[in-house]
């Protein structure tokens, strides 16, 4: 027979295991056309670095929800991952009133109301017809009488399942579109798993997919402690997607990182290689690396120089390590973290003064933890976060109530297009200015004219427009305005109807689906018919979307 413990847990991880299951099928519930959906991909994150935040020595429900409460806040990823972690607080909280979890009528209304509140909590504009109608009609709808647990969960699923169903009655964008809110089928499929717990029919997590690292075994990992005596010059991190994981030389590629560098630390997940090493040139190791996959992050810093730019540096047992004390940190200048995804757009945020790059965006967002983790690598108090993405907003803002040492600032970009434009905005060499006109600047970006255009990979209706399978769109603020099978149609008659004498440059991102032929059409056949504007036209290198647009 199996423990309390073990109970609550299998029940944990049956829920999160249909998750793992229904993944795609939660991110397919996508308004727009566009293969970008990531609601399921972000609550199996989230709920995975729950579930491996649990510490084995909780024994009680409070303990083991608490643990799980907390993973949930630092993995959140996302909108639907960042209020999937305020429910699963309001859980803890309400279960911390009641003593323990209880399916009596009064403990679960407890329970249930605040799973509610700290769902509301979480965004400052509810809108109905998200997963937040679902903590709603869980409290408003759950009238039984004393309940075994079986019989409690087969009502609350009964009650999601039909608040599930009547989230596109609720937002019209949802009926438009013909599907139900991602977030609220995530939650069903999550109470589908527990049920199938606690009815004896579990489900167990499969080391596949984004949460293969909850498998230890199928985990490779070797770590190496630094070497005094060798002379390391940069602090060097990548994550490679491999080509051919099963046929990955992973002890031959360890040697040869070890043999020219230190403080090792090297994970193969399936087909993704995380590595961190200290070595004198970065470039030999990325040379090396290349013949085995294709990065998707890459970091090199100098260690000297931030040595330096600390100011403080302490020497113990011949070794080196730096100390950042809150003396030290740089109070008169502003760091920047942006998101971004694209080699162009990469080196177009640096350029414009970025201090570090989070690889993400739609189909990937970057955890709390994520910025988190990257603040603490930053010697400054005041960090700015340039989210540019819609679904990554409430994830800084999570990150800005989670950070106690450094003051941080969240611009609410919604864009890669936003993010840029900020940047022309802000003079991060001084602080006093920043603090004094980000309100003004705010209202700029929500200003700002853009334009983001893609193919659609279904047939839709939204906007009084009807959209064709493979046809170009052309979005604006969450808005499809035109369609035509024809992109360079759309894109002057999208011009046609954007441009206004005010108008004088157009800023144009293009990505690999975008050939120079058709760069040269562009400006012969569009761009020279608007006389008086400048366009500049620069490689992005962004996945899904063909073309990235902005006007000033």
């Amino acid at each position: 027979m199996k423990s309390h413990k073990e109970t609550v847990l299998s029940i944990l991880e049956s829920g999160i295991a249909n998750i793992q299951q229904n993944e795609e099928k939660i991110n397919n519930l996508n308004v727009f056309p566009v293969p970008d959906g990531d609601t399921g991909s972000n609550m199996i994150g989230t709920l995975v670095n729950a579930w491996n935040n649990i510490n084995e020595n909780s024994e009680t429900d409070i303990e083991i929800l608490t643990d799980f409460a907390r993973g949930a806040l630092l993995g959140a990823r996302g909108n639907s991952g960042v209020i999937s972690s305020q429910l699963i607080k309001g859980l803890v909280e309400g279960v911390k009133k009641v003593g323990k979890f209880s399916t009596s009528i009064n403990d679960l209304k407890i329970i249930l109301k605040s799973v509610k509140d700290y769902g509301y909590k979480a965004v400052s504009k509810p809108v109905e017809g998200t997963i937040l109608s679902i903590a709603t009609a869980m409290e408003n709808e759950f009238q039984e009488e004393q309940l075994d647990f079986v019989s409690a969960i087969r009502s609350l699923r009964d009650i999601v399942k039909k608040a599930v169903d009547n989230t596109p009655n609720q937002l019209k964008v949802l009926k438009d579109a013909g599907v139900v809110d991602s977030g609220a089928f995530g939650v069903l499929i999550f109470l589908e798993g527990v049920l199938r717990a606690a009815e004896g029919k579990p489900l167990t997590i499969k080391a596949k997919g984004p949460i293969s690292h909850v498998s230890k075994q199928k985990i490779k990992k070797v770590t190496s402690k630094a070497n005094p005596n060798k002379n390391i010059g940069y602090c060097t991190e990548f994550i490679l997607t491999l080509k051919n994981p099963t046929k990955f030389p992973y002890d031959r590629f360890k040697g040869q990182l070890k043999r020219i560098g230190d403080s090792l630390v090297m994970i193969q997940e399936d087909d993704i290689l995380k590595v961190h090493v200290h070595v004198k040139e970065p470039g030999e190791i990325f040379n090396i690396a290349q013949k085995y996959g294709e990065f998707t992050k890459i970091k090199a810093d100098n260690m000297a120089l931030q040595a330096e730019a600390a100011g403080h540096i302490v020497t113990l047992e011949g070794k080196t390590k730096f100390q950042n004390k809150d003396d030290n940190l740089i109070n008169d200048k502003l760091a920047i973290i942006s998101v971004s995804s694209g080699i162009g757009l990469d080196k177009e945020f640096s350029d414009l003064g970025v201090d570090i790059v989070i690889n993400g965006g739609q189909s990937y967002n970057p955890s709390v933890n994520d910025f988190i983790d990257e603040i603490n690598s930053l010697n400054y108090r005041n960090i700015l976060l340039l989210p540019n993405n819609s679904n990554i907003i409430l994830t800084a803002e999570a990150v800005k109530n989670n950070v106690d040492d450094k003051n941080i600032f969240v611009l609410p970009t919604k864009t890669i297009q936003q993010g840029i434009f900020a940047l022309y905005n802000i003079n991060k060499d001084n602080m006093v200015d920043f603090v004094k006109y980000q309100n003004s600047l705010k209202t700029k970006i929500s200003a700002l004219k853009e334009v983001t255009i893609t193919k659609a990979i279904r047939d839709t209706k939204q906007n009084k427009i009807n959209v064709k399978k493979n046809q170009f769109i052309a979005i604006n603020k969450k808005k499809i305005i035109n369609s035509n099978e024809d992109l360079f149609i759309l894109l002057e008659e999208v011009l046609d109807f954007l441009i206004d004498p005010k108008i004088e440059v157009v800023t144009v991102f293009y990505n690999d689906e975008i050939a120079k032929e058709d760069l040269k059409k562009m400006e012969k056949r569009i761009f020279k018919k608007f006389k008086d504007v400048e366009f500049e036209l620069s490689y992005g290198g962004q996945d899904i979307y063909h073309l990235l647009l902005f006007m000033e």
